[in-house]
C-alpha cells in the first residue's frame, strides 16, 4: 500500500509539474487514496482543503507558486515546493498568501502535516478568534518559513517543528487575556528570530534542540514567559542578558555570557559552553552574526569542540541536519507531449530525505 502511495503521489507530483509548466498557473492536488483532484489558480487550496475528507488521510500537493490563505481544520497533509528557489537542490518556491489559521475555534483539530511552504504572513495555532476551548494536537510543520508571527490561540499539545525558518518570534496569546497551554511544543533544527514570549503557565513543556535562537541586540528573548524552557545543543546569545526561566534545563548549549546560563538555575548548565565575547563573534565560519540567508551554512568555527552528549556538533547541523529541500521526490528530466487531447509525460524521480 505504501509503495502504491509514492506511485500515486509521483504522477500527482508529475502533472502539477506539468501543468505549471505549459499554463504558469498554481495547481493543487489532492489525493483520497486512489482518486485524485486537480484545482488551478489562487483559490486551488481552498478548494482542496473544502474538498478533502474529514476523517483524515488526504494529501494535498502544492506547485510553486503562490495560493491564497485557506483555514487548515482537517486532518490533512499539504507538501508544497519548498520555501527558496534553488536551482541545485531543484526546490522553487510555494506561497501561502495571508495569514494562516490552523484549526477550529471551540472545537478539537488533530493530524496536521505541512512541509516544504513560505508562510508570508501571521500564523495562528488555533484561530484568528480568541476562544479558550480551542484545541490543537499532533500538527507537524517541516521544512517551512513562517516570516511573520506564530500565535498559539489554542490550548495546544504535541506541535513539532523540523528544520524551520521561525523569522518573527513564537507567542502565545498576545493580544488577549486567555493563557492558552503549550504541551508538548517542540523545536528542532530550528533557525527562531524574535521572542519566545508570553508562555504564562509554570506547566508548559517547551523544547528548544539543535536550534539557534537568535533577537535584536538588546531584545527580551523570554519576555512575559513563566515556564522552564528546556534548550539541548542550541546556540543562544544575547546583549541583553534576559535569562531562561527559573528551573530552566540547559544542556549542550553555546552563549555568550556565561550568567544567561548559570543564572537559569538549570541542572545541566555545567555542560554548556561560552564563548565571554559579543553575541555571535567566531561562532560560524561564514560571519560574525547569525542573520539568516539562503547561502548560509551557519558551519561553526569548533565543531569538534562545541558537541552535544554523543559528540556531534550543537546547533542546525546537527541533531537530524539541516535542509531546506522538502520530502516530495525531485522530478528531473521532465518532457512533455501533446497528443490530440492528451498529454505524455515522461520524467525520472529521485527520492528525497
Amino acid at each position: 500500500m505504501k509503495t502504491k502511495r509514492v506511485i500515486i503521489s509521483l504522477m500527482v507530483l508529475c502533472c502539477a509539474m506539468a501543468v505549471k509548466a505549459q499554463n504558469d498557473v498554481a495547481i493543487a492536488t489532492l489525493q483520497h487514496g486512489n482518486n485524485v483532484s486537480v484545482f488551478k489558480g489562487p483559490s486551488a487550496l481552498a478548494s482542496a482543503l473544502a474538498a478533502a475528507s474529514e476523517q483524515g488521510g488526504d494529501v494535498i500537493t502544492l506547485s510553486q507558486g503562490t495560493f491564497n490563505a485557506s483555514p487548515v481544520s482537517k486532518p490533512v497533509s499539504i507538501y508544497g515546493a519548498g520555501f527558496e528557489e534553488d536551482a541545485t537542490a531543484g526546490t522553487f518556491k510555494t506561497i501561502i498568501s495571508g495569514s494562516l489559521d490552523i484549526g477550529i475555534a471551540n472545537a478539537t483539530c488533530s493530524g496536521i502535516h505541512l512541509e516544504g511552504l513560505y508562510l508570508n504572513n501571521d500564523v495562528y495555532l488555533g484561530t484568528t478568534d480568541y476562544e479558550s476551548n480551542t484545541i490543537l494536537t499532533d500538527l507537524t510543520v517541516v521544512k517551512t518559513y513562517v516570516r511573520n508571527q506564530i500565535m498559539i490561540n489554542a490550548n495546544t499539545d504535541n506541535i513539532f517543528f523540523d528544520q524551520c525558518i521561525l523569522a518573527n518570534g513564537f507567542f502565545s496569546s498576545p493580544s488577549t487575556g486567555i493563557n492558552y497551554k503549550a504541551s508538548n511544543l517542540y523545536l528542532k533544527n530550528c533557525y527562531l528570530y524574535g521572542s519566545l514570549r508570553n508562555f504564562q503557565f509554570s506547566d508548559n513543556y517547551i523544547t528548544l534542540e539543535n536550534c539557534i535562537f537568535n533577537t535584536s541586540a538588546n531584545g527580551n528573548i523570554f519576555k512575559d514567559t513563566n515556564c522552564p524552557i528546556t534548550m539541548i545543543a542550541s546556540i543562544y546569545m544575547n546583549n541583553y542578558g534576559a535569562f531562561p526561566p527559573a528551573g530552566s534545563d540547559l544542556r549542550y548549549c553555546l552563549g555568550n555570557q556565561g550568567e544567561i546560563i548559570t543564572k537559569s538555575k538549570n541542572p545541566g548548565y555545567e555542560t554548556c559552553y561560552c564563548t565571554e565575547d559579543s553575541p555571535w563573534t567566531g561562532v560560524f565560519t561564514d560571519g560574525d552574526n547569525a542573520t539568516y540567508s539562503p547561502t548560509r551554512t551557519y558551519e561553526l568555527q569548533q565543531p569538534t569542540v562545541w558537541v552535544d552528549a554523543n559528540g556531534k556538533e550543537i546547533g542546525i547541523r546537527g541533531g537530524n541536519g539541516w535542509s531546506r529541500i522538502p520530502s516530495t521526490p525531485a522530478v528531473k528530466n521532465l518532457q512533455l507531449g501533446v497528443n490530440g487531447s492528451s498529454l505524455n509525460v515522461t520524467y525520472d524521480a529521485e527520492t528525497r530525505n
